[in-house]
């Protein structure tokens, strides 16, 4: 079995371990143990793949020697059974350019899981896992970017749906998320106040970031933790909508008067925002106002034309001046 394999089922056994927690403390303890050993095996992972080919994975071991290779040229070859420890394992990590990780929160972890293996521990059921679900931010922080898979197809979905659904995780990725909604060119300021409510199109979750040229809609991500699915700006822009206009389309639905929303002419979206004359989307606004006797736009002149009681164009107003 390779050592993602283990590193995965340690994972998977942590979290199992974590669910029961609350009501048997040997499970808190356990899911420390189980969850620790699985995080630091994938961080082992890279490791083991950044060694150099012929070094006996260099990296990976804690003693490394000097040999000569095939060439004459002198290369470190890993030697002995024991691998790297964990301050060994964030020191060669940052040095190889792995940045973006809270190593204080596995320095958190495994100080914990050392006073479990030792006895010693006086924390409370509560405080362990609270530790454990710190540190399941490292997963997000580390396994897309640095062994290039999403943790959905790694740890499977009933795992990450869990991990993703937790307190802790979800307020520390729900912060990570928003921050990048924040920097996105949003087309008007509607949108840009909106970002709150942005949800997957998939799974509705809130947990969406966005990602790619975030200067162009047209090629701006908007990326899903939860479930790792992938939307564009037109399928992620009406949750934004009405999300902030919930509670006033709600009351036009059930009481009746007019809606917060209209369609847009200019677009030809339900994204008009009645109290701002303004569409979200497009920008477009005021909107033309209609003949009261065929519906179509009056045109400036008149609309504007203060002489007048009612909305007419010019086409009605002369059949009923001739009437």
């Amino acid at each position: 079995m390779s050592m993602l394999n283990n590193a995965v089922n340690s994972i998977r056994l942590g979290v199992e371990d974590f669910k029961t927690a609350a009501q048997d403390e040997a499970r808190a303890l356990s899911s420390i143990r189980n969850l620790t050993a699985g995080l630091l095996l994938l961080f082992k992972v890279k490791l083991q793949a950044l060694s150099p080919p012929g070094s006996n994975e260099a990296l990976l071991k804690e003693r490394v020697t000097p040999s000569l290779g095939l060439q004459g040229e002198m290369i470190w070859v890993g030697s002995g059974p024991k691998t790297v420890d964990v301050a060994s394992i964030i020191s060669r990590l940052k040095g190889l350019g792995v940045s973006g990780v809270e190593w204080a929160l596995l320095d958190t972890l495994t100080k914990t899981r050392n006073e479990v293996e030792h006895y010693h521990t006086t924390r409370p059921t509560a405080v362990l896992l609270e530790t454990v679900a710190n540190c399941f931010y490292l997963i997000q922080q580390f396994v897309p970017r640095y062994l290039e898979v999403s943790p959905i197809s790694l740890l499977g979905a009933d795992v990450w749906t869990f991990l993703t659904e937790h307190e802790a995780f979800y307020e520390r990725e729900r912060k990570a998320c928003i921050n990048t909604l924040e920097h996105v060119s949003w087309p008007t300021d509607i949108l840009a106040g909106a970002t709150e409510h942005l949800c997957c199109p998939q799974c509705k979750a809130k947990l969406v970031k966005a990602t790619g040229n975030l200067e162009s809609l047209s090629t701006t991500i908007f990326h899903c933790t939860r479930c790792d699915a992938s939307s564009p700006f037109e399928d992620v822009v009406h949750s934004m909508i009405t999300g902030r206009y919930f509670a006033d389309l709600y009351i036009a639905a059930t009481q009746g008067g007019e809606g917060p929303l209209d369609v847009c002419d200019h677009c030809e979206r339900e994204s008009y925002v009645v109290e701002e004359d303004k569409c979200a989307i497009c920008g477009d606004g005021p909107k033309l106002t209609e003949c009261e006797q065929c519906g179509t736009k009056l045109d400036g002149d008149e609309a504007d034309d203060e002489i007048r009681s009612d909305m007419l164009c010019d086409q009605c107003r002369y059949v009923l001046e001739m009437d």
